[in-house]
């Protein structure tokens, strides 16, 4: 009995995770997006005149348009969020 019931959960879990996996494949997910997203040019040039050649890690476009950058400055990660025309919003160390 513990045996049909480990193989009908591994077999529904697989389905599950299956039917989730080919419903995204090709679609833009945040996931995609944050890997391959460019910040608009005031989004760059506001965070370059404020942290200067601070080395990006990664920008990612949230889900209310706004711009995150996670970054490293003076040895230390940093956030910072910034609207499409380039106002800083929030940074802060993380």
């Amino acid at each position: 009995m513990k045996k049909i019931l480990l193989l009908s959960n591994a077999f529904l879990f697989l389905t599950l995770f299956n039917t989730v996996s080919a419903t995204t494949i090709g679609q833009p997910g945040w996931h995609q997006l944050a890997a391959t997203a460019t910040p608009p040019a005031p989004v760059l040039t506001s965070f370059t005149a404020l942290f200067g050649n601070a080395p990006v890690r990664e920008w990612k476009l949230r889900s209310d348009g706004n711009w995150r950058a996670h970054f490293i400055l003076n040895g230390t990660a940093w956030e910072a969020t910034f609207a499409n025309d380039g106002k800083l919003l929030k940074s802060e160390p993380k």
